[in-house]
């Protein structure tokens, strides 16, 4: 729809900018006349810094708004076709649009003027007019838009070849831009042939290096933005005198030659090759010659040429001769097991040629420094072997033209037995019943053999574990491994000593306090009282009636010192003539500590067979 237009009374056929001057003066009417005033306004900035894009407020300050008929806004001078945008104030509020109006700019009831999505084209002066009843104010402010770092660029000076001048420009949009560089992913160091100007933006390189080749970032920034741009310098350089390889001049006759040219070039170079100086024979960076046969021995040479920087270079000559090749030697004996501070020589058989060189290695090393090497290298001996020369020797004969490596030898170092353990040690106490299983080891070459103890008794057990049911209590004592080494004539035992008890072993950590043991003794030393107190009242009470039979049978006496107890078993009619008697009996002395290997008691009851006659 479009815009319809403001409501007017009817006659009305003057502006609005008419009608509030019509009004204006019509107000001044009733308004003391005064002489016309001219005064400066402060303007200000809200926000002080702007960047582009971001909105800016210019307010002006002090202003009686009650005298102020109209705000004219100016950008730069105070000229007509500056004029931005023109706000009145009464008798109707509105603004005018002027000549340097952008569609961003918008005045408001305060005189102040808002400007929206800032570019840096808007930095400049802007200038406020106020007109009133007798009153005219002016003012002025600057305003600074920062643009965005944007369309950063880098160029060159054009070919960059070592030893001439290279120069990168770096440019780009935006305000107040500063600029650094990057070398990869550091910064760029300058020195006495890198140099930067013009506030960073142009990079120097007098004179160029082939080292300068590489990726340079240029970076602008300003305090709110930034922007970079890569640029891959590649320096052109060479070719450098060629190298033939490989550095090898003597090959087997059968054999393929092939040789390679190298030259350091940017872009790579060309190569040609030739014989003898005479003829052309190649035109790669290769030459490759099958089944050599003598006829091509001679000198041979390579010339590289770079078609960016029109320089070429020759290469020294190889000289290259073609010979006879070598077999494999053998090496005697293939293996050897030495005893340790023993002597062992080992003998490399191969060609007696005075050009066959022989090395020696031991695992792929060479041998150590106390090898004693006889007959041209053809014979090594070690004195005094020891673990460290234990492993696998080879010899390798060599003459200019080619090599061969014999077959291993290996040499293995007898020693022990070391180290000899048993799987328990020191004193082991054991139920009486229980089994016991040792295991012997040593660290022996060659095995150990194996001899088992008790006692200093031999057991016949050569194997080296050795088990045994503790069934008796002679079966505690000291059994010991002795591990026997047959090559280096040496023996090396270990021993453990075994008690035996007829209690479990009390698990660590699980052992009764002071107080539970004394509880324990008092109350097992009342029971045994009051048993032996009951039994003996029985015993008095049956032994009444029956002296005379038991004065005829021949009663066992009592044990001197001991009281005792006598409960007869009277046999049922068809049992045999045994009659079991209980014998109680009651200390009057402390007991005396039992021997260590005696068995101890089961029980305080002991059974006596009594026949009658």
């Amino acid at each position: 729809m479009g815009r319809h237009e403001a409501w007017r009374p009817p006659g009305w056929r003057c502006s609005w900018h008419t009608a509030f001057l019509a009004a204006s003066v019509l107000s001044s009417c009733f308004l003391l006349t005064r002489a016309q005033e001219t005064t400066g306004i402060s303007i200000r900035v809200v926000p002080e810094v702007l960047k582009e894009g971001d909105s800016v407020t210019l307010t002006p300050e002090g202003l009686d708004l009650k005298k102020i008929a109209s705000c004219k806004w100016y950008r730069g001078a105070v000229e007509e076709r500056n004029v931005i945008v023109t706000y009145y104030l009464v008798p109707v509020s509105g603004q005018e649009k002027g000549p340097a109006h952008t569609g961003r700019e918008t005045g408001k009831p305060d005189c102040s003027l808002d400007i929206t999505n800032l570019k840096p084209d808007d930095s400049g002066t802007y200038s406020l007019k106020t007109e009133g009843l007798g009153v005219t104010n002016t003012g002025a402010t600057n305003i600074t838009v920062s643009g965005y770092v944007t369309n950063i660029t880098i160029s060159d000076s054009g070919k960059a070849i070592e030893n001439s001048t290279t120069v990168l420009h770096c440019t780009s949009a935006g305000t107040n831009v500063s600029y650094s560089w990057l070398r990869g992913n550091e910064s760029l160091v300058v020195g006495e042939r890198i140099s930067l100007s013009n506030n960073n933006q142009v990079l120097t390189f007098n004179p160029t290096s082939r080292n300068d080749s590489d990726s340079y970032s240029c970076y602008g920034y300003n305090s709110f933005s930034n922007d970079s741009t890569s640029y891959l310098l590649n320096v052109l350089y060479g070719p450098d005198v060629p190298v033939i390889g490989p550095s090898e001049h003597y090959y087997a006759e059968g054999s393929n030659l092939t040789l390679s040219c190298t030259a350091d070039s940017n872009p790579a170079a060309q190569y040609t090759w030739s014989f003898n100086e005479t003829s052309d024979i190649g035109s790669a960076s290769q030459l490759s010659i099958h089944n050599l046969q003598f006829h091509h021995s001679g000198n041979y040479t390579c010339k590289a040429f770079n078609n960016e920087t029109n320089a070429n270079s020759t290469s020294a000559s190889r000289e290259i001769w073609v010979l006879e090749t070598l077999s494999s030697p053998v090496l005697l004996p293939a293996e050897a097991i030495v005893a340790e501070n023993a002597n062992v020589s080992l003998q490399c058989n191969t060609s007696n040629s005075p050009d066959v060189n022989v090395t020696w290695f031991k695992d792929s090393n060479p041998v150590p420094d106390k090898a004693v090497l006889f007959n041209r290298n053809r014979t090594l001996t070690l004195t005094a072997v020891s673990k460290d020369e234990e492993g696998m020797y080879t010899c390798k004969a060599t003459n200019p033209v080619s090599n061969a490596t014999s077959n291993p030898s290996k040499i293995s170092l007898a020693y022990g037995p070391n180290n000899v353990k048993l799987n328990q040690t020191g004193t082991v106490t054991l139920k009486l019943g229980s089994r016991l299983a040792l295991l012997c080891t040593a660290e022996s070459l060659p095995e150990a053999q194996f001899r088992w103890f008790f006692n200093h008794t031999n057991m016949n057990v050569t194997a080296n574990t050795f088990s045994t049911d503790l069934t008796a209590w002679e079966d505690g004592g000291n059994y010991t491994c002795q591990a026997y080494n047959s090559v280096v004539k040496k023996l090396a035992s270990a021993s453990v000593s075994v008690k035996l008890t007829t209690q479990e072993s009390t698990p660590s950590g699980s052992g009764l306090s002071p107080g539970q043991i004394a509880g324990i003794v008092i109350g097992c030393v009342l029971g045994v009282a009051l048993i032996g107190g009951l039994g003996y009242f029985l015993f008095t009470k049956t032994a009444l009636g029956r002296t005379e039979q038991h004065s005829s049978n021949g009663n066992i006496p009592s044990a001197p010192g001991r009281n005792q107890g006598v409960t007869d078993t009277k046999p049922t009619p068809g049992e045999e003539d045994i009659q079991y008697s209980t014998l109680a009996f009651k200390a009057n002395h402390p007991p005396q500590p039992q021997p260590a290997a005696a068995r101890p008691l089961e029980s305080n009851i002991i059974y006596s067979e009594i026949k009658k006659k």
